[in-house]
């Protein structure tokens, strides 16, 4: 009876399979015998020297003698893959310098065979056959190469080079399915390549064919768990792009035309909270907007306030949990001092947006002291303190033709 296949996965995690059976030769996947077994895997085609692999493994440690670490290596992995449920063999083969994965038992290992794809895809000479292997090859990355592993530099090398492939063979192919309107099979595509690369294009690329099948709804939950993301964890609020979908998909959604119960319904708040009304930053950009158009017929004036929260001389920017849950206790002073009229938002981890309707510019200093007020008397700490900076609507865009000015996430003042 011919020996089962060895199956190989490096991609997301390291594993090993033989027939139905899981082999466990060290359960420190970091090893230097473990490293020994991968390489010489990655490497079962054409071998792999043994200063290579001396280079790779002991390449910077201070080691005596690195080929007699290398042979002691070497003979313990042979005992370590035969307890661990191996058929008898020798497992490494070395001649002439050279080793090389004995082929008694065969392989199948998830990032060659991915490469493969890749490749035979790149020298195809139909379009068709070509895309076929560009989706097989996608659709077998299911992570990282050996991502517990990263901080070594022959892991590393190879990561770049299977994600530049697999990003490069992936923009070609949604960019073939596009001109084929295969929306769905870019959607489930990207769906996949976001969850291993989060803060690339893959995103937009999902949004983009949601909105070419009319799924508006979805196109717009993807958005909002998108710049949450990007929030959360980088502090950055939605790129110009993604600013531009969200117009798109909210001119776009259907409401439904029931009875004028149901309406009202839909336009009630969903929480009758106390204090000011927050609101998403998009949001804060169209009713800053139609607040600037009605100042024009009725006179009132409305300021804008930056509060920016510091620890010590420094803006915070949410990079860790204290961080974040200050940021929070600012966020909630502002929502209870201010009245239901005003409006804010987070701009970033640490600085929030309040516009003040029909107030005098002598009065922002008494909301802000306020603010201060009840932020100081929550936190009871001297390691944070809010600074703030105040401009009239008016002064911003008197002729209601320029956009809501931006704020530098470094700085305390308006970007000119």
């Amino acid at each position: 009876m011919p020996n089962q296949i060895l199956k190989v996965k490096m991609l997301g995690g390291f594993s090993l399979r033989y027939g139905d059976k899981e082999i466990v030769p060290d359960r420190n996947y970091a090893s230097k015998s473990m490293q020994l077994l991968q390489l010489i895997l990655l490497n079962s085609k054409d071998g792999i020297s043994k200063k290579g692999l001396i280079d790779a493994l002991y390449g910077r440690e201070e080691v005596e003698n690195k080929n007699g670490s290398l042979n002691n290596t070497i003979f313990r992995l042979r005992k370590q893959l035969k307890s661990a449920g191996l058929p008898d063999g020798n497992y490494i083969n070395i001649q002439s310098g050279l080793c090389k994965w004995d082929d008694v038992i065969p392989l199948d290992i998830d990032c060659i065979s991915m490469e493969e794809c890749f490749l035979h895809g790149k020298k195809a000479a139909a379009v068709r056959d070509k895309m076929q292997a560009f989706m097989e090859g996608c659709q077998s990355y299911t992570g990282e190469f050996l991502p517990n592993m990263i901080g070594e530099d022959w892991v590393a090398v190879r990561n770049i080079y299977y994600q530049n492939l697999y990003s490069s063979c992936l923009e070609e192919l949604c960019t073939y399915l596009k001109e084929q309107e295969r929306f769905e099979d870019i959607y489930q595509l990207t769906t996949s390549a976001a969850l291993i690369y989060p803060f690339e294009d893959w995103q937009l690329w999902r949004i983009d064919s949601l909105i070419a099948m009319a799924r508006y709804s979805e196109a717009m939950k993807v958005y909002k768990s998108v710049t949450r993301l990007f929030f959360d964890e980088l502090s950055l609020p939605p790129s110009q792009e993604m600013l531009q979908r969200f117009h798109f998909m909210a001119e776009r959604i259907e409401q439904s035309s029931g009875a004028i119960e149901d309406i009202k319904q839909r336009l009630r708040e969903k929480e009758m909270a106390n204090g000011a009304y927050y609101c998403t930053f998009p949001s804060f950009i169209d009713i800053y907007h139609v607040i600037s158009r009605m100042m024009e017929r009725n006179g009132i004036s409305v300021y804008i306030m930056l509060c920016t929260l510091k620890n010590g001389k420094n803006q915070i920017y949410g990079e860790n949990e204290r961080d974040r849950e200050i940021s929070e206790v600012l966020q909630d002073s502002i929502r209870s001092v201010l009245r239901k009229g005003d409006f804010y938002t987070r701009y970033n981890a640490g600085q929030f947006l309040i516009m003040l309707p029909g107030i005098k510019q002598e009065n922002c200093s008494i909301v802000f002291d306020r603010i201060n007020q009840e932020f100081c008397g929550r936190v009871k700490k001297s390691e944070y303190c809010v600074e703030y900076y105040v401009a009239s609507v008016a002064d911003i865009c008197p002729d209601r033709s320029q956009e809501i000015p931006s704020f530098d996430n470094r700085k305390d003042m308006w970007d000119e």
